[in-house]
């Protein structure tokens, strides 16, 4: 019901600032172009020639989305052939960089639960799984994602100006724009469900449940769940045990 609702109200309704997908309009085919161009920013930040000037504060929650979304891979050890789901993880991850939200709610809604007395080693997970379970991943995305940040305020200030009136053209902006609208729906929806991993990926480690890492996966939006997955303990090994 909630995955059917985010379809509805982002991609059909009238309910949201901007046209919907169906109206087909130019602009928003073009914006999303413009923002896949700048991909987690590198095209501007090198300067290359094919850069368009999109709003900072657009680019900004677009690629800070983009990076959160990617997170989630850092749970790939929640689908394996010993607990397998209904929809698999990986192109649900890969999805997500797309159209994020629209391929994490079924994922969500459809996902196994892990048992607690099952010890999980990392030989059992795939090579994309195992390699996401490097404590890389995290902060590399956790610094694309406060470069982001950091972007929206005070990126292209010849164009956009300060704070106050960039923040003003941006909120004109999000009055026709749906794909920005959609992009700040998504921010909300990472962040109420983002602790939905947590506790299954606590029993795959034998964590402290209670534990303020935890907490911090469960409660703080993008940055506790950085923290997590950079600090959590690894999954043992069956080499280890030799």
């Amino acid at each position: 019901a909630t995955w059917a609702a985010y379809m509805y109200i982002v991609f059909f309704s009238e309910w949201l600032y901007g046209l919907p997908a169906t109206a087909l309009e130019q602009r928003t085919w073009e914006e999303v172009l413009n923002l896949s161009l700048n991909f987690f920013l590198v095209s501007p930040i090198l300067h290359l020639p094919f850069s368009p000037v999109v709003h900072p504060m657009l680019e900004g929650v677009f690629n800070l989305l983009l990076s959160w979304a990617a997170l989630f891979a850092g749970f790939l050890s929640d689908d394996r052939p010993k607990k397998p789901n209904v929809l698999p993880y990986l192109p649900i991850v890969a999805g997500m960089q797309f159209l994020t939200s629209a391929f994490l709610l079924p994922y969500l809604v459809t996902r196994s639960n892990e048992y607690e007395e099952e010890v999980v080693y990392k030989e059992d997970l795939g090579p994309v799984a195992q390699a996401t379970e490097s404590r890389l991943l995290a902060p590399i995305l956790s610094f694309v994602g406060t470069g982001s940040i950091f972007w929206g305020i005070f990126a292209r200030a010849d164009d956009f100006g300060g704070w106050n009136e960039r923040l003003q053209s941006f909120v004109e902006l999000l009055k026709i724009d749906r794909v920005g609208t959609s992009f700040l729906i998504d921010l909300a929806i990472f962040a109420a469900f983002q602790g939905w991993f947590v506790d299954d990926d606590v029993k795959r480690r034998g964590m402290d449940p209670a534990s303020p890492l935890v907490a911090a996966a469960k409660f703080v939006p993008f940055f506790g769940l950085a923290a997590y997955l950079t600090f959590r303990d690894p999954l043992p090994s069956r080499d280890a045990e030799l």
